[in-house]
Parts: C-alpha cells; sequence; structure tokens
C-alpha cells in the first residue's frame, strides 16, 4: 500500500498508485527540504518505516553514512541543473544492512520537489569489487558540479573531477590521467598546506584558501575535506569537494563595505570620506582600474573633486572648482548631457586634446568611461569615471560592484547637496529673519499671529518692545488691553467684537507705556485660516506717533502758510492798488466830471420857457449812468483793500479780463502799449473768487507793461486772450518786454525771486497760490521772438445735464 505524508500536498490517484507499487523499485519523491512526502509499497517495506505512526524523516536517513554527502551534493545538483544522471549509492533495509541501488532523481515542479527512483543492484558491497566501487564513485564525483580531487595520505593527486578541470584550466578531452599528472606539480602547492595542516589536528575539515583559477586570477575556495576509508578500516585517500567561493566572498565583502559606508552616510560623514573609501573598495575588487568621483556645484556650473586617491595631483588641477564647461572632456560631456561616456581607445579620440586626455596620455591610460550621477530630480549630481590602461570589459560581478557604488555615491552625493542647500537656506532664512528684526524695529512695526477666542497668540520682538511689555509674559489680549489709553478701550473692544465675528481690522488706538508716555498705534489683521469655525488672524501694529506729530506740525505750517498767504495777497492788493491810485483816480474824475456837465446842462434845459423836458430827462439819465460808474469803481477799490475770505460764485473769465482792462487802459496808454485782446466768445463761466481772480489778472497785466517800460525799437504790444481746451478754461498775457531764460521760469513762481529792480518777488508766487485754490495750474514759457507769455487755466463750471449726469 503506497504511503502520502502530505495528501492535500501530494494527492496521488488510484490507478497511479496501483502502478508505483508494481514498479519493480523503490519511488519516494522529497520536497525542498529533502523531507520524503511520498513513497510507494516497495520503499515502505524495504525501509521498515512505518509512516503512519512515525514522524516524516529525511531520505538521508536511509543512505548509508559513506554515501551521504555525495548523495546530497547529487540532490543539490539535481535541485540546480533538473538533471538526469543515475548514481550509485547503498541504501538501509529494515534488517540493518545495506543494498547498493541505482538512483534517478528528477524535478517535479519549481518548488524543489523530487521524484527519486532506485532499482537494487542484487550485489551486495561485499559482492563488489575495489576497482568497481571506485569506478562508480568517481562517476559519481564527475556528476558533481563541485570541484572534486582525491588526493592520496601521502598528498600526491589521485582523481580530479571534470569540475576541478575546467576550474584550473585543462581541455576536457585530455584523460584524468594525464590532466591529474599535468596539475599536480603546477595546482597542489596551494592546497596542501592547508590540506596538511588538517591531517596534523591543526585545521578544521573545513577551510578556505586561495588558488590560481583558469583565467590567471587568484580566487578564494572553500574546501571540505572527507577522509576515504578501505574495507578493511585503513584511510585510502582524501576527496576534497572544493567550491568557489571569491564571487561570495567578494559580495560579503561589497555588502560589508557598503553597510559600513551607509552607517558613514547616516552619521554625517562628509561626502570626500565616503567617496574615498568607495574608491579603494572598487580599486580592491576590479584589477587594473582607476576611479575618481566628481561632485558639482549646487548650481551645477562647476566641479568640485569628490574622491581620486590613486590619481597624481595634476587631475584635481583639472577639474576642482572648474566650470563643467571650460574643457569638453568625456566627465563634463557626460555632466552636460547625462549620458555615459566610454573612451575605448583615447588614442583615437577627439578627447586626446583635452585637458583629461593629455593627463591620461602622459599616464599611459588609454581607457575612460564617465558615468552621470544624476539626483532624484534627475540632475547631474556629481561623476563615476573608471580609468584603465586598455580597454577590459567588465565582468557582470565587476559590473555590478560599479553599479552598486555609482549608486551608494548618488546616496552620498545627494546627501550632501541637500545638507549644503539646506545650510544655504538656514543662513537666507537667518538673514531675513535678521533683515526683518532690522525692518520692524526701523518701521517701529510689531507682526502678530492671534487666534482670539483661544486666545492663542505669537508676538514678534518689536510688537512686545511697541507695547512695552516684558519679553517674558505670556502673550494674551488682557495684556494688550491693560496698555489701551481709557478712552480708547470701547474702540479696541468693539474691533475684538469683529475680529470674533471673522472681519479684518483697520484702526487707530493710543496706549499708554509704563514711562507715563501716550502713543498712538495703528493695528491691521486680516484673517488668514479658520480652525473649526474661528478665524485666525495675521497681522501688524505701528507706532505712528511721530508720524501724527508730524502730521499736526504740517497742518499748523499749513494754517500759518495759509494765514502768511493771505497776509501776502492783502499787502500784494495794497501795493497793486497804491500803483493804480492815479489811474483809479482818472477813471473816476472822468464819471464826475460828466456828472457835473450834465447837471449844468439839465438845470439849462430846465430854466429854459417853456422847459425842455424830454432833453432835461435825457441828461438826468447820462448823470444816473455816471454816477453808478464811479461807483462801481469805489467798491472794486475797497474790496481790494477789505480783508474778506473768498466769496465763491459763478464768474465770467472775459467780463473780469476786460474789467481789469479797463482798469489798466490809462497806464498803458501813457507807456504807448497797444492791447491786443482776443477773448474767446462762448466761453463757460468759472467757480471763484472773483476779486482774487481780477488779483491774478491785474499782477499779470501789470508785469508784461513793465516788462516792455524799456523797450525800444520794436512796438510793446501786449496780447491777452481766452481759450477752452476740454474742460479747462485759459487766459494768457504776452508780451514783448525783456523776456527771460527758459531754465528761470520755474524760479519766477518761488516767493521772492524778481528779475525788477524794485520788485518784491511775491506777485507770481501768490498769483500761482490762488490759482491752485481754484484748482487750476500757472505757467509761464519764452516766446518765439521777444517777451513771454504767463497763463493760467481753471475748470470751468459743468454745464446742468453734466451736473445730473455727474450726481447720477
Amino acid at each position: 500500500m503506497s504511503i502520502s505524508l502530505n495528501e492535500e500536498a501530494t494527492p496521488v490517484e488510484a490507478d497511479a498508485a496501483l502502478i508505483l507499487d508494481h514498479l519493480p523499485g523503490l519511488v519516494w519523491t522529497t520536497d525542498e527540504t529533502g523531507t520524503i512526502s511520498y513513497c510507494n509499497s516497495r520503499f515502505g517495506e524495504y525501509a521498515g518505516i512505518d509512516f503512519g505512526l512515525s514522524r516524516p524523516s529525511h531520505w538521508v536517513s536511509v543512505l548509508h553514512p559513506d554515501d551521504a554527502v555525495f548523495a546530497v551534493g547529487y540532490w543539490q545538483n539535481v535541485r540546480r541543473t533538473e538533471g538526469h544522471r543515475v548514481i550509485n549509492a547503498r541504501l538501509r533495509r529494515k534488517d540493518g544492512d545495506f543494498s547498493w541501488f541505482e538512483l534517478a532523481g528528477s524535478p517535479l515542479a519549481d518548488d524543489g520537489k523530487i521524484c527519486w527512483l532506485a532499482t537494487e543492484r542484487h550485489e551486495s558491497a561485499n559482492d563488489r569489487t575495489q576497482e568497481e566501487i571506485e569506478g562508480g564513485f568517481r562517476r559519481f564525483l564527475n556528476s558533481l558540479s563541485l570541484s572534486a580531487l582525491l588526493i592520496t595520505p601521502d598528498l600526491e593527486l589521485e582523481f580530479a573531477n571534470q569540475a576541478a578541470l575546467r576550474w584550473y584550466g585543462f581541455l576536457p578531452e585530455r584523460t584524468e590521467q594525464e590532466a591529474s599528472a599535468d596539475m599536480e606539480p603546477r595546482k597542489l602547492d596551494d592546497i596542501l598546506l592547508p590540506l596538511k595542516a588538517y591531517m596534523e589536528g591543526e585545521q578544521t575539515p573545513v577551510f578556505r584558501y586561495q588558488a590560481q583559477h583558469a583565467d590567471g586570477t587568484l580566487r578564494w575556495l572553500e574546501a571540505q575535506v572527507v577522509p576515504i576509508v578501505g574495507k578493511s578500516g585503513e584511510l585510502t585517500s582524501y576527496c576534497l569537494l572544493q567550491n568557489d567561493v571569491q564571487d561570495s566572498r567578494d559580495a560579503a565583502y561589497l555588502l560589508g563595505k557598503e553597510m559600513e559606508m551607509l552607517d558613514m552616510v547616516a552619521r554625517g560623514t562628509p561626502s570626500a570620506s565616503v567617496l574615498q573609501k568607495l574608491c579603494n573598495v572598487v580599486e580592491d575588487l576590479i584589477p587594473d582600474l582607476f576611479c575618481c568621483f566628481l561632485e558639482l556645484s549646487l548650481d551645477r556650473k562647476f566641479f568640485r573633486m569628490g574622491a581620486a586617491p590613486r590619481m597624481p595631483s595634476e587631475f584635481r588641477e583639472i577639474f576642482d572648482q572648474k566650470s563643467v564647461a571650460l574643457d569638453k572632456n568625456a566627465c563634463s560631456f557626460a555632466a552636460l548631457t547625462k549620458k555615459a561616456v566610454e573612451i575605448q581607445n583615447l588614442l583615437e579620440s577627439d578627447y586626446r586634446h583635452t585637458s583629461m586626455g593629455q593627463f591620461m596620455l602622459a599616464n599611459r591610460l588609454n581607457y575612460c568611461h564617465a558615468i552621470p550621477i544624476l539626483s532624484p530630480y534627475g540632475n547631474t549630481a556629481g561623476i563615476f569615471a573608471i580609468l584603465r590602461h586598455q580597454h577590459t570589459e567588465l565582468q557582470p560581478r565587476e559590473r555590478q560592484i560599479v553599479d552598486r557604488a555609482a549608486h551608494i555615491a548618488g546616496i552620498s552625493i545627494d546627501r550632501t547637496r541637500h545638507e549644503e542647500a539646506l545650510v544655504k537656506r538656514e543662513t537666507q532664512f537667518k538673514r531675513s529673519q535678521a533683515q526683518l528684526v532690522a525692518a520692524q524695529r526701523i518701521s517701529s512695526t510689531g507682526s502678530f499671529t492671534s487666534d482670539i477666542q483661544r486666545d492663542e497668540n505669537i508676538w514678534s520682538e518689536e510688537f512686545y518692545r511697541i507695547f512695552d511689555l516684558d519679553p517674558e509674559v505670556e502673550p494674551s489680549i488682557d495684556a494688550v488691553r491693560e496698555r489701551i489709553h481709557p478712552e480708547d478701550l470701547e474702540l479696541f473692544d468693539v474691533e475684538m467684537r469683529k475680529g470674533l465675528a471673522g472681519e479684518d481690522a483697520d484702526f487707530v488706538f493710543r496706549i499708554i507705556r509704563t514711562d507715563g508716555s501716550v502713543r498712538f498705534i495703528r493695528g491691521l489683521a486680516r484673517v488668514t485660516d479658520y480652525i473649526g469655525d474661528h478665524p485666525v488672524f495675521m497681522g501688524t501694529v505701528q507706532d505712528i506717533t511721530e508720524t501724527k506729530r508730524a502730521e499736526d506740525a504740517i497742518r499748523r505750517g499749513e494754517e500759518a502758510l495759509l494765514k502768511a498767504r493771505e497776509e501776502l495777497a492783502y499787502i500784494s492788493r495794497a501795493m497793486t492798488i497804491s500803483a493804480l491810485t492815479t489811474s483809479i483816480a482818472h477813471e473816476v474824475s472822468q464819471p464826475l466830471s460828466g456828472i457835473l456837465a450834465n447837471a449844468n446842462a439839465c438845470v439849462r434845459l430846465l430854466a429854459l420857457d417853456p422847459p425842455d423836458i424830454a432833453s432835461a430827462t435825457d441828461t438826468a439819465r447820462r448823470t444816473i449812468r455816471d454816477t453808478m460808474r464811479a461807483t462801481e469803481v469805489v467798491k472794486r477799490l475797497r474790496a481790494m483793500f477789505n480783508r474778506q475770505s473768498p466769496t465763491m460764485e459763478e464768474i465770467d473769465l472775459n467780463e473780469i479780463a476786460r474789467e481789469v482792462i479797463a482798469l489798466s487802459a490809462r497806464d498803458m496808454r501813457e507807456k504807448s502799449i497797444v492791447l491786443d485782446a482776443s477773448l474767446a466768445s462762448g466761453l463757460s463761466s468759472v467757480r471763484g473768487d472773483r476779486i482774487q481772480l481780477q488779483q491774478v489778472i491785474l499782477n499779470l497785466v501789470l508785469n508784461g507793461i513793465e516788462a516792455m517800460a524799456e523797450t525800444e525799437g520794436r512796438p510793446r504790444r501786449l496780447f491777452v486772450r481766452t481759450s477752452l481746451a476740454e474742460d479747462m478754461l485759459t487766459l494768457s498775457i504776452s508780451d514783448a518786454g525783456v523776456g527771460s531764460a527758459a531754465d528761470s521760469t520755474d524760479k519766477m513762481f518761488e516767493p521772492f525771486f524778481t528779475t525788477k529792480l524794485n520788485g518784491m518777488g511775491i506777485g507770481l508766487s501768490i498769483s500761482r497760490s490762488i490759482v491752485e485754490t481754484h484748482g487750476g495750474r500757472m505757467w509761464a514759457m519764452p516766446n518765439d521772438g521777444p517777451g513771454m507769455t504767463v497763463a493760467f487755466s481753471i475748470p470751468r463750471t459743468p454745464s446742468l445735464a453734466q451736473s445730473v449726469q455727474l450726481s447720477q
């Protein structure tokens, strides 16, 4: 009856089990650990194992102890190579005796399960000759992938299997005797010393040593010594199973160094030290190789020497702190293109003309491989350069070493770059913080963040200083409220309630500091975030006390200036009226003479018989007209002398221009000045003070008259013009006098600047001030010919339709 120790793992159909039970041999299966998972009935009966009552057994337990080591090797070989070779081994019967079987194993699946078939040779160990036993043993050794040597107790080579011959570099067509005889004097010296030590009890059965491989390199081997005992119990030879552990040794060495270097990176060791160690490891593991690491600056414009332990100092001079684009060598090209550059024969490459190429030729280096090390963001962070005397393809193991070294270098360089960037940002942050503190101190501005509902606040240093609070004081609204001026507490509380409702704040309040001084503070806050349903504010407080004082001083100065202007205006009017007294007297005398003449004529007409009533009536009307004319002249004179506040009214600019021209007519006639008045018709009215605007026009007219007082040889002409441009009415007065330089036209309006011999220099300054108070402007410019033009413009009064539109 067949037995399965794991029915779920190895299901066997009834027909298949029946077939296996009737096979003329022993059949069993093993899992990946070598444990028996199924056997047919013949195997169970032969081995005498009741699997139903015992624990699962390892199949090696039924092998002869002397055959176990070889059978295990064969089992491992089947798992690796899926082979189907046959070996001879002894299996234990249930009575304890051993019989020879031919064993064959076949893999069942990729999970390591193997099906075994053993057929009995029908001969006992005693029936076989020594030659048969040795032949079968050697055939078994040849089936192994491990190198196997048989060495006599006299330390002479007796046999080498095919794997050993291949490892040492002997052709497979040579006979075993020829190969063994040839390799003995040349190859055995490496192993005889540790084998002798084992024979003398100074060495364990398992040891490691170095031997020369077929490719000429020294490689580490791990050997296990198994003594071979004959039938009579005497030692016949030693079997040495050898395994090439150079790759695993290199891998373990590299792994250890990797862990060591990664630990250095984690501990913040400078990248130069890590890269130096990397170079040493790579150069130790790969023969005839020089390597170096170059780092790039944060802006990727310059090289920095990382490590090049075996390179002359000239190599450092080529790259350290040099521009990446300076020398168009392999490393520069790799850094700029992010692609590896391989130069297999420098002598036939254009790179030989570069500084790096000249260095390589001078040191007999003809091969270069520049590998870019990329940052996590895809930018070039460094270069891993490999230099050799001649081009030699890297073996897979060597390629793995290079790749892993580049990977670790990338980690180290990336950490260094992050640290440099962090230091740079920290420096910039500290500098900006210092600038912010200085700026807050200079501008007397403090900053804060506040959650009013929770009363959680963060204050800047300047905030504490402005409110005269101890920096150790816990920030709170009550601490600020204690400094608020009693008269502003209500305003402060209102703003706090608005803040609780999520409204922004911008208000001015006063505080009282510990020294009793009162300071004006402007508070400004904006909602920047919400925690749940309550707002978080960020804002500033600024000490505006000095600004307030300056504003008060400016206001007082403006009031004083306005008063001074009024005084100057009065003085100017007085001086102007004094100059016009004669002209005004003449103007008044004319209507008075007319009144007298008309009165006499009226008396004569009434004395006639009969009286001429109609003519007397006309004469009386003319008397009234002249009386009104004289009255207006006197009114204007009194108004100019009175210190009255400006009276704003609708004014016809042409009308007041004509009045001023009438007042100045006599003076112009006496000075032979010809008046050319061009007053535009249909002008809109302006809103202003009639007397002040008359004063401005009169001042300009008198200045023009005086400018031409000494003019000879050309006509003395005074031009008075009005015009409308957009919404501004303009009045200009041009003379043909001495004029003024173009660079002095602005100075003419400065107080006390004058070009007159006896002038005071205040007329034009006052005139410009009056025009500007009317919303206009005044300017002067030289004429193309003699003289100059002074003009002013003021806004016209909007029409009714425009006023309605503006109000809407």
